[in-house]
């Protein structure tokens, strides 16, 4: 029986890349199971596939025994040595058989086959090629929203921006161009499934990648982020290169860079100061914009501070709601207890 396989086949390697001996493996395998689906036999049978005509031989595979027990699957090796002369115990002898209405069924089966693993294919290669972009920051269109979530298109698959995923206060809008961060990239039965954020501290470190060619480059590096979305982001850099001054990178002249960050991040502040090893100094940098008087250290193992700032700079360095100095003590890992100085 030819299908007339091997030109379709040999078409699907050229287009599609799909390895022609794979899909015949795969097609032998469906066709044994679509015989015994079909006829119910007891028998062991074995489809073989010639790679040259594309001709579908079917066999009844028998074990050859010295005594036989199962007809249907064992031959003595008396009988088996009319067909091999070279037969031995514990070998398999294949005896080619013919079945009615069978060529109707391989070809409706390596039809089937052909389809599911073109399938298979294009969803394995999708997953391949957004898997890519895990971990970075990237352009999409809004294509609806509704009260919980934004539906994006991000290339040719659609995905979701969850309310919660979304900037604090922020308003997204039907046709919009957006910049999501792309957490994580998961296969899923209907094709790559992309999780993203725009809240996440990971969305303001790409904006900052793909705005700062220092950062992308690697001359300028993001020590610590932390992030309360759309009030306020504190990013620690330190330079690999003792002529780049990092906080004059990421700024730019005349806030040239660090404005286009602005503006996608929707009014939310964003503080870059200089990282150090000097914890110190290092929680001074931290509470900016405010002043620091002094810093002192109350328990070094327990990580605990007294910050004291003049007067007037007391709301500024604990910030609207106490944000400016959380931040600080989750960016430097020390518990900061900010107090004003006292006048003498």
């Amino acid at each position: 029986m030819n299908l007339g396989l091997l030109d379709a086949l040999d078409q699907l390697e050229e287009e599609k890349g799909i390895s022609k001996d794979e899909i015949i493996e795969i097609l032998e395998k469906a066709l044994v199971s679509a015989y015994k689906k079909n006829f119910g036999t007891a028998k062991n049978v074995d489809v073989k596939i010639d790679r040259m005509t594309g001709d579908i031989q079917l066999f009844q595979v028998f074990d050859v025994v010295e005594e036989v027990e199962d007809p249907l699957t064992q031959m003595s090796v008396e009988e088996a040595r009319k067909a091999d002369p070279l037969a031995e115990s514990g070998k398999k002898i294949f005896k080619k058989i013919s079945v009615k209405n069978f060529g109707r069924i391989a070809a409706q089966t390596a039809k089937q086959v052909l389809i599911q693993r073109i399938r298979e294919l294009e969803k394995e290669r999708q997953y391949e090629h957004y898997s890519t972009l895990a971990g970075s920051v990237i352009t999409v269109e809004v294509i609806r929203v509704t009260s919980d979530w934004a539906d994006i298109r991000v290339g040719k698959i659609e995905t979701r921006l969850p309310k919660r995923e979304w900037i604090s206060g922020e308003s997204i809008s039907a046709g919009e161009l957006i910049k999501v961060y792309v957490q994580s990239v998961v296969k899923d039965k209907k094709g790559p499934k992309i999780m993203v954020s725009r809240a996440v501290p990971e969305f303001v470190a790409g904006l900052l990648k793909l705005e700062i060619p220092e950062i992308e480059n690697d001359i300028v590096q993001i020590k610590a982020i932390v992030r309360e979305p759309g009030v306020r982001t504190k990013v620690a850099v330190v330079s690999t290169n003792p002529q780049v001054d990092p906080v004059g990178a990421c700024i730019g002249e005349g806030g040239s860079r660090i404005s286009a960050i602005l503006r996608e991040l929707k009014g939310e502040k964003v503080d870059i100061f200089r990282w150090t090893d000097d914890p110190r100094q290092l929680i001074v940098n931290a509470l900016a914009p405010a002043s620091v008087t002094s810093v002192e250290i109350l328990d070094f193992e327990r990580k605990a501070v007294r910050v004291l700032v003049p007067p007037t700079q007391l709301s500024l360095a604990i910030g609207k709601g106490g944000q400016n100095a959380r931040l600080a003590a989750k960016l430097t890992g020390w518990k900061i207890d900010i107090k004003p100085v006292m006048n003498v």
